[in-house]
Parts: C-alpha cells; sequence; structure tokens
C-alpha cells in the first residue's frame, strides 16, 4: 500500500490537507480525527483500515494539523466537501471518526457511518472542559468556546440508521449516557469496548500540582507536530 498527501476543499471553499492510503479497492473510507489530534495521530489507524479492503481518506479538520483555517462551527461543511468528492468516485463513503470526528461521522452525509466515543450531549461538565481546554493549545480556534459551541448546535445528530457507535467501559459515563440515549429509537448499533481502558496508578499525586504540570506534558507531546521543525530539515 502507498500513502500520499492530497488535497480537498470544503463546501466553503477551504482547502483541506489529507492523507490517502491506497490499498487499490473499489472501496473508501474517511476517516475523521477528534478535537486537539490531527490526520498524523490517525495515520496508522488508518493504515488498518486499509489493510481491510478500503481506500482511506485522513483529513485535517480546519484548525488542525496542516490544516492553516480556523477551527469554527462549520467544521461539518470540511467533512460533507471530502465525501462530496469522494462520492463521484467511489459512490458509496463510509466514515469513521473519533470522539468530535465521531459526532462529525454520525451528522456527515456519508453512507455509513462509525462513531468511537461520539460526545452525543450538548453540555460538557468542567472537569472534560479542562481538559479539552488544556490540549487547545493544538488548535488554531476561531475563539476559546468554539467547541462547545459546535457540540450546542450539532447535537443530536440526525441520523437515524446505517451507524455503529463505540464506545468504552472506561470512559466518562456522560459519554455513555449520551450514547445510549441517542440511540433509542434509532436502527443503529452500540457496542462497550474493554480493551485499552485505564485505570488509576498507583501514584500518589496532589491534585493542584496535576493541574500545573498538565499543561507542560501536552506540551511535550505536541511539540514534535511543529511545522518548523520539518521545514528546518
Amino acid at each position: 500500500m502507498e500513502v500520499s498527501r492530497i488535497e480537498f476543499e470544503s463546501l466553503d471553499g477551504k482547502e483541506i490537507p489529507a492523507f490517502f492510503v491506497d490499498s487499490k479497492s473499489s472501496k473508501a473510507a474517511l476517516i475523521i480525527h477528534g478535537y486537539a489530534s490531527s490526520k498524523n495521530e490517525m495515520l496508522g489507524f488508518g493504515y488498518e483500515v486499509a489493510e481491510k479492503g478500503y481506500n482511506s481518506y485522513i483529513i485535517d479538520l480546519r484548525g488542525h494539523g496542516e490544516n492553516e483555517n480556523v477551527f469554527d462551527e462549520d467544521v461539518i461543511y470540511d467533512v460533507n466537501g471530502v465525501i462530496k468528492k469522494l462520492k463521484e468516485k467511489y459512490g458509496k463513503i463510509i466514515t469513521i471518526g473519533h470522539s468530535l470526528g465521531g459526532l462529525l461521522s454520525l451528522k456527515s452525509d456519508s453512507d455509513f457511518a462509525i462513531a468511537v466515543s461520539p460526545p452525543l450531549m450538548p453540555k460538557v461538565v468542567d472537569v472534560a472542559k479542562f481538559m479539552l481546554r488544556v490540549n487547545s493549545c493544538k488548535v488554531k480556534e476561531k475563539d476559546e468556546n468554539v467547541l462547545f459551541k459546535i457540540l450546542e448546535s450539532y447535537n443530536p445528530p440526525e441520523r437515524e440508521k446505517n451507524a455503529i457507535v463505540f464506545y468504552g467501559l472506561g470512559e466518562s459515563k456522560g459519554i455513555e449516557i449520551g450514547i445510549k440515549k441517542w440511540a433509542e429509537g434509532r436502527d443503529v448499533k452500540v457496542i462497550a469496548i474493554d480493551e485499552k481502558q485505564s485505570s488509576l496508578p498507583k501514584i500518589d499525586v496532589d491534585a493542584e500540582k496535576l493541574k500545573a504540570y498538565i499543561p507542560n506534558f501536552i506540551s511535550h507531546l505536541s511539540v514534535v507536530h511543529a511545522k518548523k521543525i520539518i521545514d528546518s530539515l
């Protein structure tokens, strides 16, 4: 299989950087990352999807990764712009999204949607808001509340069928409750996952010290994606 860089155009005319994993297939899957992630972080997953027999397309949503456009409430235009183009070639398109990408997958114009831990609730509890805001150093966004505005306006996604939703048993109860409530009365499948679920480490940590340290840790993880590093090669 070959991996190449390509570009798409959103429904509102913005450039969308993407990776294409060519499996020489007649089927295609669009892979959508979550908030503060990128196509780089989903490339390995995209390769695995390609091994299952799909040509995989992994995009950078606006404000993320190499996408220089500002993250705003029209982010669904990125997803549907790519779907529109891919349907010209493949006819039917499957979307696979994680977290915010899962919500976008369910809301999209795809023929079948897979959503992994989508936030199917319009409101976010304060502790989750804190973690999301810490990670926002990786996002070029319209304002600090744009993600929460998106969750409010995009929920609940209208899709009634042709969808599978996965969630982890170790995730917050809000995720699980939101998914199960949304699935009621819809012809969709919900699957709970017990793999890759964390437990509390055996270490004593002061909550305030942890809160102060988290931004340092996030910065350490994200600096490798800085464009300046690649430009200097």
